[in-house]
């Protein structure tokens, strides 16, 4: 029976991921977009208060302009196409250094250089924006910037003796004792979320600029991720040195491991003409299977947990559940087994009735492990943007398209 054409059994329709994008896109073009400034919010907290004096990071900018570029590319909304608009000059404007190249890390809300380190990671997000923002516009002046950024992070991050990329640089390359993304992460040169949404960008880029090179360097970070991230038993390895050596305790991202299990896929897919390899098949397969098993009775994944201390972090964040209900669909038609697509309802449901702001839009940061909202947390931000969720309904419009 084809997995499929009994999509509906499991309580997922193509309609509701429609609206969602629409609540979701509208909102951050209505609540977090500033009129007077023309400029977005760099935070809004979770009673919908902008917060205009914080600083704006380059990685939250990078994701508005991937979602209002992919949004008006599915809608054909002329407000999304204004927004991306509006985001990529502020990125060119504001974010590039016109000096050493790459991006700032964040900017003063007057737009001077807050934080001018140079992390990997928010260049990678700004190419993924910058491919998709290429895509409505076809101007050979986006792909150009996009290109200086896989030039500049090839001639800097590539490690060429050990492989793989090393995380952050100051300003002007040279070595950094900076190196994490933020204060919950490891300090350490190489990381699973850099060399994850490099390859997440790096896929992005070739759809637009189908590269030998380039192409070359995504077959290398799929080979990376057996060698090094994905272990035997399906659990990422999050941080290492310069030298391949594991830094982490063994923390389990149950976010990482569904999302990574079909990034996986997608990059492959990219690169082979349409054909998932079946070493990356098998990796995808064995990360679903893994971060299944934390997913609880109210059918959302929790957040972490270390085995040397047996801790677990039972919240339910969402992008957490973003990425579950992607992750779980996809694995579910990659494998042809049911439960997955069961697991990608569920998931979907306590998205709907527990994160989504039904009254005034956006999702809420998550429900900690006692079900209540966090509170203390931004519905827009530094970490706070529309790219888990706008992403979602997009791929499960497709997904269910099919």
């Amino acid at each position: 029976m084809n997995v499929l054409s009994n999509a509906t059994l499991h309580n997922l329709k193509s309609i509701e991921f429609e609206s969602e994008l629409k609540r979701i896109l509208d909102y951050w073009s209505d609540v977090v977009f500033d009129d007077t400034s023309l400029r977005f919010y760099p935070k809004v907290d979770h009673t919908d208060k902008p917060h205009p004096n914080s600083t704006a990071g380059s990685v939250m900018y990078a994701r508005i302009l991937w979602a209002f570029s992919a949004g008006y590319h599915h809608t054909r909304t002329h407000r999304y196409l204004e927004m991306a608009n509006i985001a990529y000059q502020y990125i060119r404007q504001h974010f590039i250094d016109p000096e050493y190249g790459g991006v700032y890390w964040s900017v003063y809300p007057d737009g001077g250089a807050a934080d001018n380190r140079k992390q990997i990671y928010a260049l990678a997000f700004t190419i993924y924006g910058l491919a998709e923002y290429y895509k409505i516009q076809d101007d050979d002046g986006i792909l150009e910037i996009a290109k200086k950024l896989y030039d500049v992070i090839e001639q800097h991050s590539w490690d060429t003796d050990q492989e793989g990329y090393i995380e952050a640089f100051s300003r002007d390359w040279t070595p950094t004792t900076q190196l994490k993304l933020s204060e919950k992460d490891d300090n350490e040169k190489k990381t699973l979320n850099t060399h994850l949404h490099l390859l997440e960008a790096y896929t992005n880029l070739y759809t637009i600029w189908p590269d030998n090179t380039l192409k070359q360097r995504i077959e290398t970070l799929l080979e990376l991720f057996e060698k090094h991230f994905v272990n035997q038993q399906g659990h990422l390895i999050l941080f290492f040195n310069e030298h391949w050596q594991a830094k982490s305790s063994p923390l389990r991202s149950f976010g990482h491991e569904i999302e990574t299990s079909w990034l996986l896929c997608e990059a492959s897919h990219a690169i082979n003409g349409t054909r998932i390899a079946d070493t990356i098949r098998t990796l995808s397969l064995r990360l679903a299977a893994a971060s299944s098993k934390w997913v609880d009775t109210s059918g959302a994944l929790h957040y972490e947990f270390n085995p040397a201390t047996n801790k677990l972090v039972a919240e339910k964040h969402w992008w957490v559940q973003a990425e579950a209900v992607v992750g779980f669909y996809r694995i579910g038609i990659l494998s042809g087994n049911r439960r997955y697509l069961t697991t990608a309802s569920q998931a979907w449901q306590y998205i709907k009735g527990y994160l989504i702001d039904q009254q005034r839009g956006e999702w809420y940061w998550g429900r900690d492990e006692n079900g209540r909202i966090m509170d203390r947390e931004d519905k827009a931000g530094f970490w706070k943007c529309p790219y888990h969720n706008s992403r979602c309904c997009l791929q499960m419009i497709h997904l269910l398209g099919q």
